[in-house]
């Protein structure tokens, strides 16, 4: 009975513990990272939910509005910035091909949420995108 409990508080500490999901089902990965830091004073959290398939990978972030300007910096320095407009208070890097919405990136106080079609980008140009997202996740879940 001990080693029962023993192996029960070890997994629940573990799951506890645990900052990232992954499913799959089919063709389609999921990713969710949901990291959250401490300090004395304030409590922040943040989480970046990333979906990659055949045909399309978005990226959903939240996290604290002081993280806003590294991530736009990111993107400004990543991005071609004749794309950017602003609207409504969203800042939005968006990219057109045939009439169709080949990426966007669409920032906004503290939340981000990117969109990529796999077949109106070149494989260069979607490595390039997705290299910018594991970036993003990377800073944002940095404490």
């Amino acid at each position: 009975m001990k080693i029962i409990l023993i192996i029960t508080l070890l997994i629940l500490s573990t799951l506890a513990q645990a900052q990232t999901a992954e499913a799959k089902a089919g063709n389609t990965t999921a990713v969710a990272k949901a990291p959250s830091t401490q300090t004395r004073t304030t409590k922040s959290s943040s989480s970046v939910s990333i979906s990659d398939s055949d045909n399309y990978y978005s990226l959903l972030a939240s996290f604290d509005a002081n993280k806003n300007k590294k991530v736009e910096n990111l993107l400004s320095d990543n991005l071609d910035n004749s794309l950017l407009s602003h609207e409504s208070g969203s800042k939005i890097w968006k990219k057109d091909s045939d009439g169709q919405t080949a990426y966007s990136f669409v920032l906004r106080d503290g939340k981000l949420k990117a969109s990529i079609d796999k077949e109106l980008v070149s494989k260069e140009t979607f490595e390039k995108l997705k290299a910018l997202g594991d970036k993003i996740s990377e800073t944002i879940s940095k404490g």
